[in-house]
């Protein structure tokens, strides 16, 4: 399995020295939005098809008429050598796996730094976020805020997507059939990856943002509904109420992010309980993983 760190500050700096926005957009529509545009048309956030950057305003991507010189979030990032380290931590994540790695039905594994702008009244204040192609071997990881809170988490949140698409590939997974049981512990695999390479420092706000009442209401609905099915039902139990309210979902009661909390917390619990490395755990699959792990019991 290889990794390619896509250059994406190039990618900017080409956009940015454009001599005008025509060419600006060429390169944006063919470099950077190109490669995830079946993604982001698949996903259908209710953007209009007649804009043909639909998808990346959708993501809340920097657009080119934002690129006419180099914005703050690209500055900022260069600063704390951003784009240096995500090749780093691919790198790291790959040799984690040692002879294992031959196990992973992927070529190669493609990862993506991209600006982005705030949203206002999101649910995701935290400045970065990051998602997978579901049809392709390839991650973003997008900052709208780079801020001394969340450029330590960079490395975390590369390695966590990048655990995704790895295991898509060694489990069945399929969106539509897959159980709430099956989503949690995809993201509490993900995020106990990033923390077993990189301590527990560099864990989401998705995972240490709550206290105990809310973890137990989450433990509870979550708990009592491990079977359900459906895109819907589960990203509204995974991303909680504030998203479910704005996503047009039917609300479930749990906490904003609580599936990911939880997740987290049955993985550590199987860990701890099997003495099973996290890279092992990969391997293994969400039923015996919620079930050694006795965290609903």
């Amino acid at each position: 399995m290889k990794t390619k760190w896509v250059d994406t500050l190039a990618i900017y700096e080409s956009i940015i020295a454009a001599p005008d926005q025509a060419a600006r957009e060429a390169i944006y529509g063919e470099q950077l939005y190109g490669p995830w545009q079946q993604m982001m048309q698949m996903v259908s956030m209710g953007s209009s098809s007649d804009d043909p950057f639909a998808g990346a305003k959708a993501w809340h991507w920097l657009m080119p008429d934002q690129l006419t010189s180099p914005p703050s979030q690209m500055t900022k990032l260069q600063a704390a050598h951003a784009w240096e380290r995500g090749a780093a931590a691919m790198q790291k994540a790959v040799a984690s796996f040692g002879d294992d790695f031959a196990r992973i039905p992927i070529e190669e594994i493609e990862g993506w730094l991209v600006l982005a702008e705030p949203v206002p009244d999101s649910p995701n204040a935290y400045g970065y976020t990051g998602g997978t192609d579901f049809m392709q071997p390839r991650f973003v990881v997008q900052y709208d805020d780079p801020n001394a809170t969340n450029l330590p988490k960079l490395e975390g949140a590369i390695v966590h997507e990048m655990h995704h698409l790895i295991r898509y590939r060694v489990t069945p997974w399929n969106m539509m059939t897959a159980t709430l049981a099956d989503y949690i512990v995809l993201e509490g695999l993900a995020e106990s990856f990033a923390a077993a390479l990189y301590g527990e420092d560099i864990i989401g706000f998705y995972v240490t943002e709550f206290d105990e009442a809310q973890i137990s209401t989450a433990k509870q609905l979550v708990g009592a509904n491990l079977d359900a099915t459906g895109f819907d039902t589960l990203r509204a139990f995974i991303f909680g109420d504030a998203w479910a309210h704005q996503l047009g979902l039917t609300p479930t009661g749990v906490p904003t992010y609580g599936g990911y909390a939880i997740g987290y917390r049955v993985v550590q619990a199987f860990l701890k309980k099997t003495g099973r490395t996290i890279q092992e755990a990969t391997f293994t699959t969400a039923s015996d993983i919620v079930a050694t792990s006795s965290y609903f019991d």
